[in-house]
């Protein structure tokens, strides 16, 4: 089961911003992501404008994230 405190929801508003990980540009929701790290000393990035696509794939992975983004599973934790 993903970690819900690993990523949430910046504003109650939608903006425009281009995304940290894909590099488009949207009008939507953005979202804040850090990372796990099992190494040691790496220090994971801290990426702060990043897509509902993108976070929802890179929590829950490429099988059954869409399923996730229509229950809204992220979004409660704005």
């Amino acid at each position: 089961m993903p970690n819900y405190n690993i990523a949430k929801r910046n504003f109650p508003h939608k903006e425009h911003f281009e995304c940290e990980m894909c590099g488009e540009k949207k009008f939507s929701y953005s979202y804040e992501y850090k990372a796990t790290s099992f190494v040691r000393r790496y220090v994971a990035p801290h990426l702060k404008k990043i897509c509902a696509d993108c976070i929802y794939r890179e929590c829950f992975g490429s099988k059954n994230w869409r399923k996730k983004k229509k229950e809204g599973v992220l979004d409660g934790n704005v």
